[in-house]
This record gives C-alpha cells, structure tokens and sequence, in this order.
C-alpha cells in the first residue's frame, strides 16, 4: 500500500524528543564492499506514481560527486511496458495522515541489524572492545550490529521506538548475549509522512520522517554549529505472500530503514552528507517494549559485510509500477543488500533526499527464486527553497525475471 532474553544491560538510555538530532557516534574505521555510483534512467510514460503533499521550499546543495559516465550506456536500454498502473494521487501532509490502520502495520517488535556507513557508504567496523575473542584470532572484521526496534505509532502522539544494539556473539551463545545499548526516541505525529492507504502500491507501514520545516529548526541559521546534525528517516516496508505449500497463513513482513544525516554549512549554506545508519529488519512479534528479546544467534542474516549490487540492477529490463525519475546525472551512495541513498539538489534549489530497496526474487543468491518478480522500493523527501517540506512522495516498481 502507499505509493507507504537473562539478558545485561549496559549504556545510559537516551530519550530523544525527535530523531532530527540523532547522532550516534561510532570509531571511524573502514571496509570494502561499498562504494558509491551514478546513474541515469530515463522515464517510463506507462509509469504512475503515488504521492503525498506537503509544503513550499529549501536551498542546499548536496555535496558528492557526480559519476554519471558510469551507467550513460544504460540509460537506452531502460525498457518500459504497457501494464502500468494509473494510480496518481495527492494528498496534503498532516497530522491526520497517521491513520489507524499505519500504525498497526509500523508497530511492532522488529529484529535485524543495524550497520553505519560514511559519506562514502563504506560500512565503519564494529570496535575492538565488543570483539568476541575468536573474531579477533580468526581475523574477521564485523559491521553488523544485531538490533532491536520495539515501535509503537499513535494518530495522537507519533512514533515511539526503543533501540537496542546487541554485543556480537560468537555463535549461538543465548545465555551470554548482552544489549550493548538502549535508547528510547520520539518522533512527534507531525515530523511523520505515511504511506497511507490511499495510494495502494507501497506496503503500509513504511514513512519518511523529518521536520516539517528546516528554518525553524534553526538548520540553516547563522549560527548553526558542527553539532548541527539533520537526519531524515526513510521506512521501506515489504510483504512476502503466504505460501500454502510451506502451510503458511500469515504474510512475512520486512522493511529497510535508513537515516541520512546532513551537516549545513553556515558559510556555504549548504547541506553534506556525514553519514549513514540503516536497519534490515524482520517482524517477529506485537509491540511489548522489548520485554521479551531476541535471540542471540542473530536472528535474520547479516547484510552489511556484502558487496553492492550493480547500477545495472535498478536500470535495466522491463519496470511496471510507479514513476520513479531514476538516478539521474547526481551522486547515489550505494549500500549493500541493494540499499541505497541519493542526496541532490535541483535547480531550483530543492533538497531532495532519497532512500531505496531492490527486493531480489530470491533471498540469497545460491537459494531459487521464491517470488515472481524482483521489486524496487522507493522513499523521496523534498524541502523548497524556503526550508519547508514541499513533498513527500513513495514508489513501487516490480520487473519479472527471465527463467
């Protein structure tokens, strides 16, 4: 829908009115497999696209480089079809739009891993103090942190979410598993854009999340400091069908969660990407503010320590679904597990913020297809030139894979 365990505990527990000064901070460290790209698509006209309304407009001027040579030769081979759906909607973003039935699909206690990336989207190592010893003599680098996302969203208050971050364990140690750190966050009702029920591609339950206005958050003031951190929060949400030959009766449910968190420039009034935090997380039970953990074997696998997929991945072969304007000639930080992050600015002086996920048919490459198309998931998040949110826009393309 809307194109939308005896366990110790260690660390303080932060409360945090909004997630816009969440700044987690991490030792600096660095492995392969990330790198950043560009590309460029041109447009399906078969395509339609879901959108949800917001208000005016912000300058910036994103901060990495352009790469676009790298995919130009694609750009002619990007296919489109005929099966579109004509599904444009626009709505005005408010309050109101956190409905009941977004709350009940983003609440949950969702477990997974969280990996933090540089500007570069270079994957910064899990520290050696929180090494299990065999890691150490084995040689093996970590950036997976197993994590833990209790959520609960409320039309009325917003989205309450408590984050754990596990110690890694060397294997499945149940008895030795320890959060590492713990912190509750708030997001006010109206810093949040659902994908909403009215626009029916994108699963319900995934958002984007932000201020309303960055002037009044003092972003782009004068005085604005090093410690001036924006983080925009894009929420990629997917359901697996049930299979009746595996006698499953309930839908698998995933999502993708990614941070990008902005510096503004006093001198040169503009925005750079710092960093990037980004969750793949698996449902697994309601909303119980952690009170039951889980487990210390890790749950779903890790994703972080894999190499990119290729710009080919999200510009080639035949796309049905929703508009999406592509890569375009602007930098794209991409992440593994076929994450990605785009930053730019138009000419008109737009922040554009961008978060996607390509859902493969498979869940590992050396397993056969378990679903009959690959998917591309797309969040967008645009401020004007005044610092206000102007758009807020979700996307759904699907592509079928050749047997």
């Amino acid at each position: 829908r809307c194109s939308t365990e005896t366990h110790t505990l260690s660390r303080s527990t932060r409360v945090m009115s909004t997630f816009v000064t969440l700044a987690v901070s991490m030792h600096s460290g660095g492995v392969t497999g990330a790198r950043r790209a560009s590309a460029g698509t041109r447009r399906s006209s078969s395509e339609s696209i879901c959108r949800t309304a917001a208000s005016s407009q912000i300058g910036t001027r994103g901060s990495i480089r352009s790469l676009s040579q790298t995919i130009s030769s694609l750009t002619a081979r990007c296919g489109s079809s005929g099966n579109a759906r004509n599904r444009s909607v626009t709505t005005r973003a408010a309050p109101t739009s956190v409905t009941d039935d977004f709350a009940a699909a983003a609440s949950g206690e969702w477990e997974g891993h969280k990996v933090y990336f540089d500007e570069h989207g270079v994957p910064v190592q899990i520290p050696d103090k929180y090494m299990p010893p065999a890691f150490k003599e084995w040689g093996q680098v970590l950036v997976d942190w197993q994590s833990q996302c209790a959520m609960k969203v409320t039309v009325d208050t917003g989205l309450y979410a408590r984050e754990l971050r596990f110690i890694p364990t060397a294997g499945c140690e149940a008895d030795s598993s320890t959060v590492e750190t713990k912190w509750d966050r708030v997001v006010d009702v109206g810093n949040i854009t659902p994908a909403t029920a009215a626009c029916s591609s994108i699963a319900l339950g995934s958002y984007s999340a932000g201020p309303s206005d960055l002037s009044a958050k003092g972003a782009t003031s004068s005085d604005a400091t090093d410690f001036d951190i924006l983080t925009i929060e894009h929420c990629l949400a997917f359901e697996d069908k049930p299979k009746p030959k595996k006698n499953e009766t309930e839908a698998k449910r995933a999502r993708v969660r990614v941070q990008q968190h902005l510096q503004f420039d006093a001198d040169t009034k503009e925005f750079a990407l710092k960093k990037l935090t980004a969750w793949k997380e698996f449902f697994y039970e309601p909303f119980n503010n952690a009170a039951s953990l889980c487990a210390s074997c890790g749950g779903p696998n890790k994703w972080g320590e894999f190499s990119v997929l290729p710009i080919e991945t999200f510009v080639e072969g035949e796309w049905v679904g929703d508009v999406w304007g592509g890569f375009g000639d602007e930098n794209v930080v991409l992440l593994p597990s076929g994450i990605y992050s785009k930053v730019t600015t138009t000419e008109k002086n737009e922040l554009v913020l961008e978060a996607g996920w390509f859902v493969s048919d498979r869940d590992a490459s050396y397993q056969p297809p378990c679903r009959e198309v690959e998917t591309h998931l797309v969040s967008t998040r645009v401020y004007g030139a005044s610092g206000a949110l102007s758009d807020v826009s979700f996307a759904k393309r699907e592509r079928r894979v050749a047997r």
